[in-house]
């Protein structure tokens, strides 16, 4: 093949098909599902060209949450910019992404997995609620908002625990409306 019928090289859709093929993979699979030769032949490269991007798997799972938390923020504030209260607003829209997430297992799983995966992502997560929870101290900064974001995540993780059988839609429904409730000052 000559240089001029040879296609051109688009490293970032090259990244975004890795990327996508390892939250695929750690959907279905799980972390222990994830190799680097199941990422290469699901995304359709050669290892090396996932190596040019992601020197090790620890690097590519990073990448993954990294992009995961990154759709989850713009989520947050696309709800948040929909809020027009003020105590609870955080909260509320956290409750919404997360039960979100419970109906749309592609972004609740890979975050999920690569928290669970390394330790050192864990850390990530606290720094990256910690600056929420700054960002929003006046309004989301009581012990009964925590409690209920705490119970989201709760139902996030059993919903994942249980392969997203856990309960019916309607089931969903009800647990939301009422951690929702209580997002309101009394």
């Amino acid at each position: 093949m000559t240089n001029l019928n040879r296609p051109k090289k688009n490293p970032e859709m090259v990244r975004h098909r890795l990327l996508q093929s390892t939250a695929s993979l750690m959907t279905t699979c799980g972390f222990a599902g994830v190799s680097i030769d199941k990422v290469a032949t699901e995304a359709g490269v050669t290892k090396g060209a996932l190596f040019h991007h992601f020197p090790n798997k620890k690097t590519l799972i990073g990448a993954v949450f990294d992009r995961e938390l990154a759709m989850l923020d713009k989520l947050l504030d696309d709800l948040l910019d929909k809020d027009t209260g003020d105590y609870g607003r955080f909260t509320r829209a956290y409750i919404h992404a997360t039960f979100f997430a419970c109906i749309d297992d592609r972004l609740s799983s890979a975050l999920t997995f690569s928290l669970c995966a390394r330790p050192e992502l864990v850390e990530r997560w606290d720094v990256w609620m910690a600056g929420r929870m700054v960002k929003h101290q006046k309004t989301d900064n009581s012990l009964q908002l925590e409690v209920v974001r705490m119970a989201a995540d709760g139902i996030w993780f059993t919903h994942l625990l249980h392969g997203g059988k856990l309960t019916a839609k309607k089931d969903l429904h009800a647990l939301k409306q009422q951690l929702l409730e209580m997002t309101h000052a009394t």
